[in-house]
């Protein structure tokens, strides 16, 4: 079989190659766990390791006992009189002095203490009771139950509670306990919007969409995934809320409202210091200062339990924080150096600090980039190529450089000031990040952020610079700059708002553009398009350079003079670009090609089998509002129709927006269609019940592009697993725990796996977990959505390999969707091409790759970078991108 143009041949056909299969037990290879490098700790541990939570925790426990032991521990009764000691200060007696009419003043505080706190609890259960559980119902509703708690909510506010309060307590003299369950209760609506407006974000995550395809119920869903991911929030308010509580009793007190006098509570103890403010100062300082304590320490408790859970589920590390702080740098700023590169970087170590120590992710790299060259750093996650670029331009991500030279332009800038670094990026820097629209302010116009960054770095009025921002997006081929610059950032594509970015980046005249990945997260069309504008911004100034940080090799193909290839934070190999595609030397240079899928034969046509899913006339729309607050209709398919064949694999390609996704939740129950059908062998799936639909999903599951998005943080990955069969499919908790572990095995994870939490592994072990959790219930269809898309190359060979073997083993049809063509061709049996919600070609992969019919599919393939330089070097200025 000959390659297609532009494809690299081989003789060897892809891992899905339709070969025998042959006994999961010889083929499947457990995957070694990796070293902890993000530990997730016991939360207690977590806490105690933070000084606010252990000195907070600690009064409000000693406060909590003294008071709880008045009757022990308080030396005198709280009404005993003595009128010859009245008003007296601090003495061995009266460690805290006396009132007006003689009381012990330590006394009274802890027996006052009492009913204060007290009022605490009894406010603070109305207040979460209601608030959390009208929230989280309105927040998971959609429809009349949201509109009413809200309204209700927003009544409730509208109502002062303080003057409510008052009545209450005139209507029932000294009934605190109605009092303060009544001030939860009119509070709680501050609660119920804080709830609502989180879990209306928490519910859109995938974790929960995943929770949703396993067949769990909302309430379920809700109890098991959503509630756990309010902790923070809810944690903040109620701590607010006791101290709010704890200001309103001392009000009431103050009033005359409360605990009625004699009998003691700490509001009624501070209208007895005010009104002997002039004759006793220091009645006051005791009574209000125990308040002032106690307020404070609620709130600072608060905050450090919300960052500790936070802290945890994040591996993260204050400990490392603070190491990173008290590093002394490592070499001096501005100091001059003799050099003709542009960049020269020394035995560069770079490390992360944690609670067991430090962590070595970059160790003793030293390159060089000359004036008007580009330089590729590539490697695998974790290879250490972005936090070399990082250190270049002198940030950090938790990480401090321990030791090296980095040289630019002949000053040496490691470890230097943040001040003059932040000078040197705005002389010498201009840096692309990797994911567009993060990096850009959602607040201001494209235009406005240009002219802001052009009069920084160039001092020029804002008339100039407004023309220069046009001239500008001009440069980055932008049609319409006039019309683009008056948008947002959210009004523009993926491959318009890195355009923007790059603008940005040129705005400084960087001599070096430092560009992370600039090209992973966009279509090939786009991809082409962006490659071919960096192609022509170097080749307008001869002396700016670029220092590009990707894995994807034929990017390399396309752009580099040189590549540094990084593996475990030390380079292996240094060639040029010729030199290393013809003959790389070392061993990881040689896997990581020969990984890649474009050098892969296109999918064998293996022979039919009976049809398991048909889709016919599927039209899916979205509705939504216009700029003026119009509601429009957005049509994501409009009428298409697919066969899913069992033990096959159909790859559904197409640019971004083009309905792919849309097609694979409407077949996994998380989007319902407008139109159409989707027959499951003699099943209707559009228009059944939701009770169906989740008994239904032990036949389809799916496959989510981010595999930890998709895994719940805060539930063990056995949790995670195990919680469908038992909830959903009512099986037993040691038959699930068995499954579970069975399934774990055959994705090639150790049965222990269960026991940990998704921080704990790495990409391509956690798209392990996604896929174990896939094949739990034994479904007949999976449908895979861009599933290795954010994976390395060797990663995403070991995962397709994996399928494949899982596909032979049990039988499963995959719906592959994706927009890299190179895998699609070395792994799918079939092959539908979809633009802008239709579809323009279908047939088998040999058909449709080896000799595409439509225009489209043919831009396609002619985008797709290619990893040869003889193939690929400037190809991407020739790619066209389709317009019907």
């Amino acid at each position: 079989m000959s390659a297609l143009p532009g494809q690299i041949p081989t003789g060897t056909a892809g891992p899905a190659s339709g070969g025998p299969a042959t006994p999961p037990e010889d083929r499947t290879e457990v995957v070694r766990m990796p070293r902890d490098t993000r530990v997730v700790q016991p939360l207690w541990r977590v806490l105690l390791a933070r000084r606010q939570f252990v000195v907070c925790a600690a009064i409000l426990v000693v406060l909590t006992i003294a008071v709880a032991l008045a009757p022990v521990i308080a030396p005198y009764a709280p009404t005993q009189q003595d009128l010859m000691a009245a008003l007296q200060g601090p003495s061995l007696v009266h460690p805290l002095g006396t009132d007006d009419l003689g009381r012990d003043v330590l006394s009274r505080m802890l027996y006052g203490g009492q009913a204060t706190l007290l009022g605490v609890v009894q406010a603070l259960v109305v207040f979460l009771v209601v608030g959390v559980a009208l929230g989280l119902v309105a927040g998971m509703s959609r429809g009349v139950a949201d509109t009413i708690i809200t309204r209700l909510a927003e009544v409730l506010l509208s109502v002062p509670a303080f003057i409510l309060l008052l009545v209450t307590l005139s209507i029932l003299p000294g009934n605190m306990t109605v009092a303060m369950m009544a001030l939860g209760l009119l509070t709680s609506p501050l609660l119920i919007r804080v709830v609502r407006g989180t879990t209306r974000t928490v519910r859109g995550e995938l974790f929960v969409r995943g929770a949703r395809t396993m067949g769990l119920t909302e309430g379920q869903i809700t109890l098991r995934h959503v509630l756990p991911r309010l902790a923070g929030p809810i944690i903040v308010q109620a701590t607010i809320f006791s101290g709010t509580v704890i200001i309103s009793e001392t009000g009431l007190g103050y009033l005359g409202f409360g605990v009625q006098l004699p009998q003691p509570s700490w509001g009624n103890m501070v209208q007895t210091a005010s009104e002997n403010i002039t004759r006793s100062p220091w009645l006051l300082v005791p009574t209000g200062g125990i308040i002032i304590v106690t307020i404070m320490s609620f709130m600072l408790l608060g905050d450090s339990v919300r960052d500790a859970v936070a802290e945890r589920w994040t591996g993260s590390s204050r400990a490392g924080r603070r190491a990173a702080r008290r590093a002394k740098p490592v070499a001096g700023v501005e100091k001059r150096a003799s050099t003709n590169a542009l960049l020269e970087v020394q035995d560069l170590t770079i490390v992360v600090d944690g609670p067991t120590g430090s962590t070595t992710l970059v160790e003793n790299v030293s390159f060089r980039l000359d004036r008007g060259e580009t330089l590729c750093l590539v490697g695998e996650s974790g290879s250490g190529k972005s936090v070399t670029s990082l250190a270049v331009l002198g940030l950090s991500r938790g990480t401090r450089v321990e030791s090296g030279r980095i040289v630019v332009d002949g000053r040496e800038v490691t470890a230097g000031d943040a001040d003059r670094m932040r000078r040197l990026r705005t002389e010498l820097f201009g840096y692309i990040t990797q994911d567009p629209q993060p990096s850009l302010d959602p607040s201001m116009r494209i235009g406005d952020l240009l002219v802001q960054l052009i009069r920084l770095h160039q001092g020029i009025g804002r008339k100039a610079a407004r023309a220069e921002a046009l001239a500008l997006l001009e440069r980055v081929r932008i049609p319409d700059p006039v019309a683009v610059a008056r948008r947002y950032p959210h009004q523009l594509s993926g491959g318009m708002a890195q355009r923007v970015v790059i603008a940005a980046a040129l705005s400084a005249e960087p001599k070096i553009l430092v560009a992370d990945e600039p090209t992973t997260a966009l279509d090939v069309t786009v991809q082409a398009e962006i490659l071919a504008l960096l192609h022509e911004l170097c080749d307008q100034d001869d002396s700016m350079s670029m220092l590009l940080v990707t894995h994807d090799w034929g990017v390399v193909a396309d752009i580099a003079d040189r590549v540094i290839v990084l593996r475990d934070g030390q380079i292996v190999e240094q060639q040029t670009a010729d030199g290393i595609f013809a003959a790389p030397a070392h061993a990881h240079t040689q896997a990581m090609l020969s990984a890649d899928p474009a050098r892969l034969e296109i999918h064998p046509v293996r022979e039919e089998t009976e049809t398991l899913l048909a889709v016919r006339d599927l039209e899916i729309a979205y509705a939504g509002r216009d700029a003026r607050g119009r509601s429009v209709t957005t049509t994501a398919v409009a009428g298409i129709d697919l066969d899913l064949h069992r033990g096959r694999t159909l790859g559904l390609i197409g640019e971004s927006g083009s309905g792919k996704s849309s097609v694979g939740n409407a077949i996994v129950g998380l989007v319902e269609p407008t139109g159409g059908s989707i027959l499951l062998g003699d099943e209707e799936l559009v228009g059944t019940s939701r009770r169906r639909r989740r008994e239904l999903s032990a036949r389809v599951q799916i496959i989510f592009q981010d595999p930890y998005g998709s895994l719940n943080p805060v539930r063990t990955i056995g949790a995670t697993l195990a919680e469908p069969l038992v909830l959903a499919h009512g099986r037993s908790a040691s038959d699930a725990k068995k499954t579970v572990r069975e399934a774990l095995e055959r994705v090639g994870l150790p049965a222990a796996a269960a026991d940990r939490y998704p921080a704990q592994f790495s990409g391509g072990q956690r798209q392990r977990v996604a896929i174990a959790r896939a094949i739990v219930l034994r479904p007949e269809i999976i449908v895979c959505d861009e599933p290795v898309s954010a994976l390395d190359l060797t990663i995403q060979e070991q995962v397709l390999e994996l399928l494949t073997e899982l596909q032979d083993d049990l039988g499963v049809a995959y719906l592959f969707i994706s927009h890299d063509l190179s895998v699609v061709r070395s792994f799918c049996d079939d092959v539908a091409v979809m633009y802008r919600g239709s579809l323009v070609e279908t047939g088998t992969a040999q058909a449709v790759i080896g000799s595409p019919q439509h225009a489209y599919t043919r831009s396609l393939l002619d985008a797709a970078p290619v990893p040869d330089p003889a193939v690929q070097r400037r190809r991407s200025l020739e790619a066209v991108r389709y317009v019907a």
